[in-house]
């Protein structure tokens, strides 16, 4: 990547920052802020025989509901624009005051090859995305009305 893409990767995942209210979660905790410190080994945790089943049960929605609106959104950055009903108030017009700079960007990625969860981060869902000619993370959240509250993305780590 050339090193002018990828400041411009970065200033990125800064710019499409959490709302406030994700926001408050990441400064008490809730959602760890994997895009501003290197990832850190979580300590296992010890877990009955059923509780990975219940878990990726319970998580599956979340993650389907999450990859298809990760998915619109990256075909609306690549196509016709963002739709910003998607999005919540506030990030919407965060969203609207980057647009001239993520969107050539994010086409300047190439076509979409594929999209692999990665894990939750409290309460948002981290994707990895291979394009043509990037790999990229994205980091996408939800607040009580099911719109965008967070979106993040930056050049995945090799």
């Amino acid at each position: 990547m050339k090193p002018t893409l990828m400041k411009t990767a970065i200033a990125a995942a800064v710019l499409l920052a959490p709302v406030p209210a994700l926001a408050q979660a990441a400064a008490a905790g809730a959602v760890p802020n994997a895009f501003d410190r290197p990832a850190q080994t979580a300590a296992p945790q010890a877990r009955s025989a059923a509780a990975p089943a219940t878990a990726s049960v319970a998580q599956a929605p979340d993650i389907a509901r999450s990859e298809e609106a990760l998915r619109a959104v990256i075909a609306g950055a690549q196509g016709t624009g963002f739709d910003y009903s998607d999005f919540t108030t506030g990030l919407g017009t965060q969203i609207r005051q980057q647009e001239a700079q993520v969107v050539p960007l994010i086409k300047g990625f190439g076509a979409v090859k594929t999209v692999e969860y990665v894990k939750q981060e409290g309460e948002a869902q981290m994707f990895r995305v291979t394009f043509d000619n990037q790999v990229t993370e994205w980091l996408i959240g939800f607040d009580a009305e099911d719109k965008i509250a967070a979106l993040l993305f930056r050049p995945a780590e090799r």
